[in-house]
């Protein structure tokens, strides 16, 4: 008489796979394109240009903020995509020359953030606060503009940013603000 060794029963195989496949799938890469600096997809930040920008709020304040510059159709298109922290002084403004009708959205973007849209005179003309992260709705200037600021959201709120209010790139020298550069008044665009 031979003896037999019992044979794993089929159910305890199906949970061994099934619970073999779930940690696979949870740790395994996410469905959008990894941010990969060589793959020649996704420009790591470092290699943006930056420059320092400042918000000009009542009572002479002055908010300072270190931008990496989107000013090309390849990192205009890129922007903080696949960014997953960004710090409180940090920022990305995409500028436009000439001004133009902007849509944004927040396709491939992994953090909130606030969205300052900015005319050729340096004035803010609207602000959206705390956008979606991965939408893809469409995020409308309304108007011509020649900035757009991305800053991590809640930053708007907290510092009490307002359309009406002056964006300055000193490295840039922007705006031109000659003798007859009329102040920046609250648009009555919809915030």
């Amino acid at each position: 008489m031979t003896t037999r060794t019992p044979r794993r029963s089929r159910p305890r195989l199906r949970l061994a796979a099934i619970t073999t496949a779930v940690v696979l799938l949870a740790t395994a890469a996410p469905p959008w394109p990894a941010p990969r600096a060589d793959s020649g997809q996704v420009r790591p930040l470092a290699s943006f240009p930056t420059e320092k920008i400042a918000i000009e709020t009542p009572g002479a304040r002055r908010h300072v903020f270190r931008a990496w510059r989107a000013d090309e159709p390849d990192t205009r298109a890129q922007g903080l995509m696949f960014v997953r922290e960004m710090p409180a002084d940090a920022a990305m403004i995409f500028v436009y020359d000439p001004p133009e009708p902007v849509s944004m959205w927040m396709k491939n973007t992994f953090i909130p953030l606030d969205m300052l849209f900015v005319d050729a005179r340096g004035c803010v003309v609207r602000i959206v606060e705390r956008t979606r992260p991965l939408s893809v709705a469409n995020i409308e200037s309304g108007v011509p503009v020649a900035i757009v600021v991305e800053l991590k959201g809640g930053t708007a709120a907290a510092l009490g940013l307002r359309p009406g209010q002056l964006l300055l790139r000193p490295d840039a020298s922007w705006p031109q603000r000659g003798a007859d550069a009329r102040p920046c008044t609250p648009p009555n665009a919809i915030r």
